[in-house]
């Protein structure tokens, strides 16, 4: 019966003081408060006249927060909002007597619990906040202090909360905060203990590394390795061509007649000429490549960004152009080689004869699209780079031959 009693007597309280009228931005925000408690929202209503009294530090809005916590039976707030309420030097006479009378109330409905804080390293006195854990989103409680003095060689204060669970926190200056979970039960005192531990010395306010300045992007150096590896490409293609052209082509295109006058012979020849061939433009795109990074590297060495960045594009267009030319090129020259050498009847002489341009033509066009893919890799890596990212462009990049032996192919594969 108490309890009904109390909060009736707080609703009159509130509705009493409920202004008719107003223009101020205060006095809006007060009826916006007393709307929300006129319909029954009560969380909607104590978080307005919390931030009332944040603003204006006047007891009734403290009173008011109070008395809302109150009617949406979180007891804890409205203890601590009223023992507030009644240490203020301004609150006197029937206004004290009804704060009492609501705090007795209150009073029942919540738990004593004890916090015990060790502070070893901090600074200073600790900060101690108790945090409501709810399951629903729309219960919102604001921390509450938790008021601690020392005792022997910790802290110790007493908080009054409401059934069910909350969680201690305690932090301070030079220490690591340290959190822990209680469970409240009506009626039942409990008492919770906290340990500060002083904060490491590499993660203090002193003894922190002094950041390093990042160093310059020395493009320099990324020029250097793009040449060296094309360089080494083009060493690499340099000696598979001679070697194609020296050990395979050339003495298969030398063969004489005798040796290939049969036609399971004459087959045979054809199938060197076409490996020497094949291995051969395989060489000159190596070598091709080799010369392309070569030259997108050497752009490294200009002095001013904008004209490396004008001559990669230059180059990178100038590569996609050779690419596709040499591809074309490459396609025409293999066909017109295979047309030459899967043509029956035919003799060693014409063979010999007709091979000769088009397998010409495949080496120099292996070579040129070589040489565009070198160009539009290194391009591409140059601009990435200076954009500061990395790039991907010629990655994954092969040369090799055509399928089976019955046809005389190269292949060029990758992403740019």
């Amino acid at each position: 019966m108490l309890i009904v009693q109390g909060v009736a007597l707080a609703m009159a309280m509130v509705t009493a003081d409920a202004p008719t009228a107003s223009a101020s931005s205060k006095e809006q925000r007060v009826a916006a408060a007393y709307q929300q408690f006129e319909k029954q929202r009560h969380v909607e209503a104590a978080l307005e006249f919390e931030a009332l009294w944040r603003d204006f530090k006047e007891p009734r809005f403290l009173f008011n927060a109070a008395v809302t916590r109150y009617t949406a039976r979180h007891y804890a707030h409205a203890v601590a909002y009223l023992n507030e309420y009644l240490a203020l030097a301004e609150v006197k006479g029937a206004d004290r007597d009804e704060a009492k009378a609501q705090l007795e109330v209150a009073r029942r409905e919540v738990s004593s619990v004890q916090v015990r804080v060790q502070a070893d390293g901090a600074a200073e006195a600790p900060k101690v906040t108790a945090r409501w854990v709810s399951e629903l989103a729309s219960d919102l409680r604001p921390n509450l202090p938790v008021p601690v003095s020392p005792s022997g060689a910790a802290q110790s204060g007493v908080i009054q909360l409401d059934p069910g669970t909350w969680v201690l926190r305690a932090e301070a200056p030079g220490a690591e905060p340290a959190e822990t979970q209680i469970k409240v039960t009506a009626g039942a005192p409990l008492t919770a203990e906290l340990a500060l531990k002083p904060l490491p010395p590499e993660t203090g306010p002193e003894g922190q590394p002094t950041p390093q300045p990042d160093k310059p992007f020395d493009g320099r150096k990324v020029g250097l390795a793009t040449i060296a590896v094309g360089g080494g490409l083009a060493i690499v293609g340099a000696v598979i061509t001679g070697v194609a052209q020296g050990k395979e082509f050339g003495p298969a295109l030398k063969t004489d007649a005798s040796q290939c006058a049969t036609w399971p012979d004459l087959q045979t020849c054809s199938a060197e000429l076409r490996a020497g061939a094949t291995l051969r433009g395989a060489g000159a795109g190596v070598l091709g490549a080799g010369v392309g990074l070569i030259g997108s590297g050497a752009v490294w060495y200009a002095r001013s960004e904008r004209t490396r960045k004008i001559a990669w594009y230059v180059e990178t267009g100038v590569g996609a152009a050779a690419v596709i030319g040499g591809i074309v090129g490459l396609v025409i020259s293999a066909n017109s080689f295979n047309e030459v050498n899967a043509t029956t009847p035919a003799t060693w002489a014409e063979l010999q004869t007709g091979v000769k341009g088009p397998a010409t033509i495949f080496t120099a066009t292996s070579a040129v699209a070589g040489l565009g893919a070198g160009l539009v890799a290194g391009a591409g890596l140059g601009l990435g780079l200076s954009r500061g990212r990395s790039s991907q462009y010629a990655k994954a990049l092969r040369i090799g031959g055509g399928p089976g032996r019955g046809a005389l192919g190269l292949t060029l594969t990758g992403r740019f």
